[in-house]
This record gives structure tokens, sequence and C-alpha cells, in this order.
């Protein structure tokens, strides 16, 4: 019966692509032919184990091959390559803030400049006629405030970076995969950074974010959000080929055991584990600086 199985093993080799195979990649959801081949040797091996017909080290071996190609993301949840010159419907965009539209052969456009939004000091009410001139406390508190704001040419009351958003409504389980085609074609003198991913809740602001800083190191890091905080998770210190104009493939998955994997052209550039359980209620793109172009956005879920 072991010998049966090592021949499984061989035809299974043999029916995927040279290309898949040279890769050690994961089947696309496109793939059609080799997840067949894997679901078909997913059920012999579950009739292995419960007839006790094959020893422990060939279904080792065939478990290796449905881990290495199997794609467990099946069901599509979000796509979007905006040919049809919108992106306010199938699916709808809301633009929370910022400058997105659609160009024709790029997909979404998003330009943002990162610009510092900088609260302005405490008028001076003066004490001339009309005035009324100020109370003891207005007075008091005239003389903290001037404190603060007077203690130096660059002291700042409050500075924050005014992103560029956009948003879509979509149900999307714990386990994910993300697939998008994007540019990044004009860096911001004053920092660039993009970012989108996952999120929860009415303001966003909790989930997962992959952000991309063109030309910057860290050139990607992934992120936990949760209100009023956010964490790194892990990062990739290269810049991996962006930054130039040219589209690159990001491809960002997450299993129900919380590993996640990021991939630029195929390539990874990092790994990690985080055993978040959370589910999520739509998909983000945040541009903090520079302007980018995303051809082709998908988001697929884990079958239940």
């Amino acid at each position: 019966m072991a010998t049966a199985f090592s021949v499984v093993i061989l035809a299974v080799c043999f029916a995927l692509p040279a290309s898949v195979t040279a890769q050690t990649d994961r089947a696309a959801p496109e793939d059609v032919r080799i997840l067949e081949v894997v679901d078909r040797l997913r059920e012999i091996i579950q009739q292995a184990e419960r007839n006790r017909s094959t020893d422990r080290a060939t279904l080792g071996a065939l478990r290796d091959v449905v881990n290495t190609y199997d794609w467990p993301w099946r069901r599509k949840l979000l796509f979007d390559d905006f040919g049809d010159g919108n992106f306010t419907a199938n699916p709808a965009w809301t633009v929370s803030r910022g400058d997105f539209r659609v160009v024709r052969g790029l997909g979404l456009q998003t330009s943002g400049r990162g610009d510092a939004v900088v609260s302005p000091g405490p008028a001076d009410g003066g004490t001339g006629p009309g005035s009324g001139g100020p109370s003891v406390i207005e007075g008091i508190l005239g003389g903290i405030l001037k404190g603060v704001f007077e203690r130096g040419p660059s002291t700042q009351f409050r500075a924050n970076t005014v992103a560029a958003e956009i948003f879509t409504p979509v149900a999307i389980g714990n386990a994910f995969a993300v697939r998008v085609r994007m540019a990044s074609r004009e860096l911001n003198p004053s920092g660039s950074r993009i970012e989108f991913g996952p999120f929860r809740g009415t303001d966003r602001d909790w989930g997962y974010r992959l952000a991309h800083n063109p030309g910057q190191r860290p050139g990607w890091e992934l992120i936990r959000l949760s209100p009023g905080r956010s964490a790194i998770v892990e990062k990739f210190n290269g810049a991996a080929g962006m930054g130039d104009g040219k589209a690159r493939n990001v491809e960002w998955r997450r299993d129900r055991d919380g590993n996640m994997q990021v991939l630029v052209d195929g390539t990874e550039i990092f790994r990690t584990v985080d055993r978040g359980n959370d589910v999520f209620d739509g998909f983000a793109i945040v541009n903090s600086g520079g302007q980018y172009n995303f051809e082709r956005i998908e988001v697929f879920g884990a079958e239940r």
C-alpha cells in the first residue's frame, strides 16, 4: 500500500504545472485543475487515516504536497479592477477624505501630500477699545497657553498627518487572502506611505493594515490596529523593488491559525503569527503621502 501511495505522490507532482512546482508556491484560486488534484489528494489522506492502511512517513509526504499547493481561501469576497471607469458601484467605495480617481489603464489612483495640520495658538484678544478686556481667569489661562505655544519656533501644540482614505464594506472572516496589483509613481519629499487592509467598526480603527514606505526602511510593515493605538506585528527592511512606477503583485495571506505571509511578485518578504480572532466589516486604503495606482484589488475568504 505504501508503494501505491508513492505512485500517487508522483502522479500528483506530474499533474502540477512546472512553473508552480518550481516555485513551490500555493496555487491561485483560478488554478482550478491544481485545486481539484489537491482536494482529491486530501480525500485519499483521510481514507488512509481511517483505514490505517499506510505508514506515517508516506502520509506526512502527502500532507506536505497538500500544504504546499492548497489555496484554502476559495471564496471571492471582493474584486475590483476599475474597468467600469468608476469606484462608486460594483463594488461601491466611499471616499472619507483626500484624492481618489479612476484613470483609464491605471486603475484607482490616489495622491497624498501628508501635510501636517498644526493647531494655531490662541488669538490675542487685545485690550483696546471694544475688546472688553480679559478677565482674571482668561488672563491666567492665556499666560499658560502662551507659554506652551511660544517655547520655540519648532514647537507645535498638535500636528497630525492628513491622510487620504477610501473604503468599501465587505464581510471578511479571520482567515483571508488579499491580492493587489499596485504601483508607486511619485514620492513625497516629506515621506511617502500607503496602507491597506481589513477593518472593523464604523471608525475603521480596528483590524490589520499592510503598510508600504517607498524609498524608506522599513519598506513594509504589518500593523495591528485597535482604538487609539497601533502595533507593528512584523516588518521588512528592504525596499522590495517598489517605488519605481512599475506595477507589482502584492499578496497577503492569513490562515485560521493566525499565520500570515506577505509576498511581492511571488517572493516572500516576511511571515509571522498573530492569533487574534476578529472578523472584519470592510477593506480600506489609506494614503499618507505619495501617488499610487491600484490596478486590481481582490480579497478572498476561507471556506467554512
